[in-house]
Formats: C-alpha cells, structure tokens, sequence
C-alpha cells in the first residue's frame, strides 16, 4: 500500500509538470473511448534475437529485481522505478531501454509460467481477451517525452516480443487507445492484428467496458 501512495505521489508531480491539472484527469476520467486490442502471432514473424537491437546509444534488454537491487540503473521517471520494483515483486516482467545507466523507456508484461495456469489482469477483462497458457500481455509501455522521436518504442516491443518467441510462447496480446496516434502508428507498423473495438468508460477505478456495435 505504502509503495501504491509512493507512486501515486510521483505520477501527480510529473504530470503536473508536464500536463497540468487536465493531465492529472484525463486518463483518469473518460466516456465512452475506443479501446483497440491487439494480438501478435509470433510463429508468424521473424525477430532479431536478443541483444541485436542494441547500438551504441541505447541498450534494450529484460530488467530483473537483481539490476534494481544492484542500484547500476536509474529511471529517467522516478514513478516507473518505483512502478518497477512493484511490478517485479508481482511476477511481471520488464523490458527497458537505457542509455549509460539511465532507465529512458520500460514496456511490461505477465506471462505464463511453464506448466502453469493461464495468465490473469485486470485488462484482459475490460478488452474481452482470454489468454491460453501459450499466450501473453504486454501491457503499460513509458517512453518519456524527452526521448520521443527517436525510435524507441518499435525496438522495445521487438525486444519483448523476441525473448517471449524464444521461449515458446505463440502470441502476445496487448492495446492502444485509438485517439493515441503513436500508439496506433506503432501497432500497425508491427502488423498488429486489430481485434474488435472496446467502448471504455472510467472514473478513477471505476471501469465499464463494452463492445462497440458497428
């Protein structure tokens, strides 16, 4: 709970430094916006293996407690480094990209264990997914504003998707909201298959979701 206020804390001050007041409301209180799953066969693609999106720059790779505990790296964004630590300890798994001991971008996920059930978050449900136990969600990707346009979020989602293909999972599911534009360039330049369309009202922690009637 502690760690939850932290957060919470650290998301005010940021966005109200780089938003404003409308920032701290907007992804907090809405009716009636487009919600887009999508899925990604990976059988079907081909990914460069780990560690070959690396360059001189930026490195992209799987973060563990063990780099955090090491205190090696730092977030750029104070709420994702106390996100992570969060996160790790209930069994998610972070991808990052980083430039010299600097933490510029995360992309999380949950995935099955070998041999064991099927994967559960609070997501799923409000987008109507089901996830077999070959199956996986990626979920709440960071690129700060600082370091937008320069080619980040492509080469993270590979990063992920290329360690979960080498460990035999099938398909990664995830989505964006339709009026985020990167967000949608980003899914359809990875060939996303595009679900069917969510309709998702939300007042803070109040979430009600449905399928959009075409």
């Amino acid at each position: 709970m502690l760690t939850s206020i932290k957060i919470v804390f650290h998301q005010v001050i940021e966005t109200l430094a780089e938003h404003g007041v409308k920032g701290i409301f907007h992804p907090r209180v809405f009716w009636n916006r487009r919600a887009i799953p999508v899925e990604m066969d990976l059988l079907t693609v081909n990914l460069p293996l780990a560690g070959q999106l690396n360059n001189a720059e930026f490195k992209f790779f799987e973060i563990t407690m063990d780099d955090l505990r090491s205190g090696k790296w730092t977030f750029a964004v104070p709420s994702r480094g106390l996100k992570a630590v969060r996160n790790l300890k209930r069994g998610y798994r972070g991808f990052v990209v980083a430039k010299d001991s600097t933490i510029v971008g995360d992309l999380w996920c949950i995935a099955p264990r070998k041999g064991g059930k099927p994967i559960y978050h609070p997501d799923l449900r409000m987008l109507d997914i089901v996830c077999g136990i070959e199956d996986a969600y990626a979920f709440d990707m960071l690129i700060p504003s600082t370091y937008r346009g320069k080619n980040l979020a492509v080469p993270l989602q590979k990063t992920l998707q290329s360690a979960l293909k080498m460990e035999g999972y099938q398909r990664v599911y995830g989505y964006f909201w339709e009026d985020n534009l990167p967000a949608l360039w980003m899914h359809r330049m990875l060939k996303f298959k595009e679900l069917p369309k969510r309709r998702v009202s939300r007042f803070f922690f109040l979430v009600r979701s449905q399928k959009e009637v075409v």
